[in-house]
């Protein structure tokens, strides 16, 4: 393992680094750009070499033998372990203690956290060396490199947690650098509202992780995850607060809204609504396209590396919580099957470069939670990891295009890119086919895609013990998605690089979703497309080689022979939960279905799109029902606006209203009004003539005198 010192550079340098964002007007941009991709890079190589310490580790060995190589490596210093759960915790300092409700800053380190921390800062370095080049003409680039840096903290903030408040500042940490990015060019309209769209969305999911978390420390007096997990995996007797009776972790009932409720699969539900909100699942998707708005780095680092993955990473994390809900694990796997099905019919539609990739995003997400739904989060993991790669190279590949396009990201005014972009070609050539997943079962050829979509596809033919109708629903409905992501990517590269160059007209920056920020495209300049710079160029290599190796190489320490060493209790699974294992007595035609598909998606899209183009210009020309549907999202924006933003304000301006005329009317505003009334009748008593107030004095002097006179009177 990594010394201390180490990690705590991985975890906080990139912090650290953001704050120089502050002083830019002192060192100028390109110190601030140079000490956070510095500092990042390095983190991310620190990360990744100690990923692949961790799996040369396992050495290919037995079981026994790869256990006592994870436990040396894990246990090498100060750590704690539980049962099969290995893992370093290193304190950085106290933070809450208020009786039971205690939670530190600390640094933990076991399997996911590892894989998560490769992850993050490898692609966030990538990313950061990326942007020198396609930010090169934007006037503010010390504060966006200071904003990835920090967005690259929170994250790391996030994975690395051992309390679920340590997390819960993480998490929200990533919405706030995701509304500073995504707003980034903050003077235009279009990114204002998606980074309010997307903060606004993720309250909603946020509301529910909140209540999650309240619920863990209801039920468990704890919100530290080694004593909650513990409780679970060994159903240790729990006493919920208010609750007289004990009962086993597993078995602890509480009351919510009237109703006696299981706390795991309340407390299961609640944290996955927190998953949606930030992992743009269906109902709470509708942020993910728009957030398209920030720059395409952005995008990739959002799409690939952070935010998104946290929702994945959240229910893998609990996973013993999971293993014994049937209502919480079904709904994950429910909402996941959706997702991906939905957001690839979508995905077919759009002309948006970028909103296509951010399509495929929601629906590969997808993948993943229903593979967590059915028990399979080693699974949802491995898709997780190999998606980093192909899925950045997907983002940095289209903002190649774009950039060589002068910001140009509408596919129909694109065409016969290839011979101009050669090297950006090939990396969306090997991004295309590892998102597909294209190889050939019974064998180790294909891309990254192929190991973990198919791991994914036959875990859920294969079903959990309590999941077997939401898996085989999934595997359909992933199987759909399957071809309808072979038809969309292969539409994305016949439509920008095959076929005949569109000649862009001198438009300036008008069309709808430039950039609209670099190099001035007024009249008279050259739009003959262009390769970009190799400081572009190089992290696409380096994306491309972990695309087409990253499967073949981790598979077997992810979801194969080594994988109940190399995850190290950090992934429980039941007893019971033998789905893994299922997945290779699947009939054989589930194993060769995907390629099926996905050869079936290529063979429409070509038919479609390159060798009779045109005909899908002519379909969406027509505009037909399905067309339409999809084209516009499902109409989720034009629903959400007419009922929810819409009722919002309804209500808002009634309640403002009765609050205005009501309440302020009857209180403050009414007693105010009232004494100005009764201030101004008085002020007419007041003429300035001496016998005016003679008079009064002599009236009040003979009202008052005749009042004793009769009480005296009376008394006698």
């Amino acid at each position: 393992m990594l010394p201390d010192s180490l990690l705590l550079f991985i975890v906080l340098a990139p912090g650290i680094a953001a704050l120089f964002g502050l002083f830019h007007k002192v060192v100028g941009d390109r110190t601030v750009m140079l000490v956070t991709t510095g500092t990042v890079l390095t983190a991310g190589a620190l990360s990744l070499f100690q990923l692949f310490a961790y799996v040369a580790g396992l050495g290919h060995v037995g079981a026994p033998e790869a256990h006592a190589a994870v436990d040396a490596y894990l246990t090498a210093g100060p750590a704690h372990s539980t049962q099969e759960l290995k893992q370093h915790i290193i304190t950085l300092m106290p933070w809450i203690e208020v009786g039971n409700f205690k939670a530190n800053w600390a640094i933990r380190v076991d399997a996911l956290s590892i894989v998560m921390m490769a992850v993050i800062t490898g692609v966030s370095g990538l990313v950061h060396l990326y942007s020198w080049g396609y930010m090169s003409e934007e006037p503010h680039k010390s504060r966006f490199f200071a904003y990835l840096s920090l967005f690259t903290f929170m994250m790391l903030m996030l994975v690395v947690a051992d309390n679920f408040i340590q997390l819960f500042f993480g998490w929200e940490g990533v919405g706030l650098a995701s509304y500073l990015l995504i707003g980034f060019w903050y003077t235009k309209k279009a990114p204002n509202d998606a980074s309010i769209k997307a903060f606004v969305t993720n309250r909603v999911g946020d509301f529910g992780l909140a209540l999650g978390i309240m619920a863990v420390f209801f039920v468990f007096g704890s919100v530290e995850f080694g004593p909650v997990l513990d409780a679970i995996r060994t159903n240790a007797i729990v006493t919920p607060v208010a609750f007289a009776e004990a009962a086993p972790a597993r078995e602890a009932v509480i009351m919510f809204l009237g109703q006696r409720v299981y706390a795991l699969e309340l407390i299961g539900i609640l944290l996955f609504i927190g998953a949606m909100g930030k992992s743009a699942q269906f109902f709470l998707h509708v942020w993910l396209p728009d957030a398209m708005e920030g720059p395409t780095p952005v995008s990739a680092l959002i799409h690939a590396a952070t935010m998104v993955t946290a929702g994945v990473y959240l229910v893998c994390l609990v996973s013993p919580i999971y293993e014994y809900t049937f209502y919480a694990a079904g709904m994950i796997a429910l909402v996941g099957a959706v997702t991906a099905l939905y957001a690839a019919t979508v995905g077919m539609a759009q002309n948006d470069i970028k909103r296509v990739i951010a399509y495929s995003t929601c629906s590969q997400l997808g993948y993943m939670f229903f593979a967590a739904g059915v028990g399979a989060y080693e699974a949802a993991m491995f898709h997780l990891f190999t998606h980093a790669f192909f899925k950045a190279l997907l983002f940095l590949g289209a903002g190649s295009v774009i950039h060589g396009m002068h910001h140009e990201q509408d596919m129909r005014r694109m065409g016969g890119l290839a011979k101009f972009m050669p090297l950006t070609y090939a990396a969306m050539m090997i991004g295309t086919i590892a998102i597909i997943g294209l190889g050939i079962p019974h064998t180790k050829l294909g891309f990254s895609g192929f190991f973990s979509k198919d791991a994914i596809l036959e875990s859920a033919f294969a079903g959990g013990t309590a999941q077997v109708m939401f898996g085989q629903m999934a595997f359909w409905f992933g199987l759909l998605a399957a071809f309808l992501t072979s038809f969309y990517s292969w539409r994305l590269i016949y439509m920008t690089f095959h076929g005949p160059r569109v000649v862009l007209e001198d438009h300036g920056h008008d069309h709808a979703h430039a950039d609209e920020h670099a190099e001035d495209d007024h009249h008279g300049h050259d739009h003959t497309p262009h390769e970009s710079p190799m400081v572009m160029l190089i992290p696409l290599a380096l994306l491309s080689l972990g695309a087409v190796f990253a499967g073949f190489y981790f598979y077997d320490a992810f979801v194969e022979a080594n994988n109940e060493a190399f995850w190290a209790g950090a992934i429980y699974r039941a007893t019971e939960n033998h789905v893994l294992h299922d997945r290779h007595n699947v009939p054989e035609w589930v194993l060769w279905a995907p390629l099926v598909v996905t050869i079936a998606g290529f063979a429409l899209a070509s038919m479609t799109y390159f060798f009779n183009r045109g005909v899908g210009a002519r379909i969406a020309a027509s505009g037909g029902p399905l067309h339409s549907l999809f084209s516009n999202k499902w109409y989720f924006d034009e629903i959400y606006q007419a009922t929810l933003v819409r009722g919002s304000a309804f209500l808002g301006n009634i309640f403002w209203k009765a609050d205005k005329k009501i309440i302020d009317g009857a209180g403050p505003d009414g007693m105010a009004a009232l004494a100005g009334i009764g201030a101004r009748r008085l002020a007419k008593m007041h003429t300035g003539y001496l016998y005016h107030y003679a008079f009064v004095i002599i009236g009040a002097a003979i009202v008052f005198g005749a009042i004793l006179w009769l009480r005296a009177g009376g008394a006698n």
